[in-house]
């Protein structure tokens, strides 16, 4: 990308401006996705990890269910 060494005229001034506005705007964006991703992961492990206990409660249930079990 060749650098251009002549000064900013006035007419670039805005559209400047506006571009340094969009990418601001844009960086904003792009940090509430990021996080809200993160939180999204957050719950989810969560959710995870709750499912990963019931599922050993469970699996505890039955083998002492199978244990005290009167059948044959």
């Amino acid at each position: 990308m060749e650098h251009s060494t002549q000064p900013i005229t006035v007419d670039a001034e805005p559209y400047i401006a506006r571009l340094r506005n969009q990418m601001a705007d844009a960086w904003g964006h792009a940090q509430a996705e990021l996080a809200l991703a993160r939180e999204e992961i957050a719950v989810r492990t969560a959710r995870e990890a709750d499912l990963e206990r019931r599922i050993a409660e469970l699996e505890s249930t039955i083998a002492e269910l199978r244990g005290t079990s009167t059948r044959p």
